[in-house]
């Protein structure tokens, strides 16, 4: 992931209030340290019940949501011909549905607040060649 997990500590670092998501602890625990402003919640994003209750979760924390940043992304090597059909679903949920859902549940809460934003991380792969067969991770991230 690079840079973007900071995305969510320099949030809080200019006062926002931070609920940030991840689908391992361990890795939650190390982007977020100890900043006081966020609270954190393990959910698999690719799982539309599990993203309703860490949007729910949110609001019990917080009250409100006022921007949904969609950051997920994992590639898996291959091309076309040697990629299963099983790590090409999986890419487009990991990379794909994911998004989806988070936009589903959260522009809902959005709406009813009159306010919100949505930010979608997308990659440069998915508009140029970047050097390595990843054919599912290429397609899903302009989509």
């Amino acid at each position: 992931m690079g840079q973007r997990p900071r995305d969510a500590v320099r949030f809080a670092e200019e006062g926002a209030k931070v609920f940030a998501v991840d689908k391992d602890s361990k890795s939650l625990s190390e982007t977020v340290g100890h900043a006081a402003s966020v609270k954190t919640h393990i959910c698999d994003v690719t799982d539309g019940s599990a993203v309703k209750r860490m949007i729910e979760a949110c609001l019990d924390a917080f009250g409100r949501l006022d921007i949904l940043v969609n950051n997920v992304g994992g590639s898996a090597a291959g091309g076309p011909v040697e990629m299963s059909e099983e790590v090409w679903d999986a890419q487009v949920d990991y990379n794909l549905k994911s998004v989806f859902l988070g936009c589903k549940h959260a522009l809902p809460v959005m709406e009813r607040q009159g306010s919100g934003v949505i930010i979608n991380i997308a990659s440069t792969s998915g508009l140029r060649w970047t050097g390595s067969a990843q054919v599912a991770y290429a397609a899903t991230k302009p989509a």
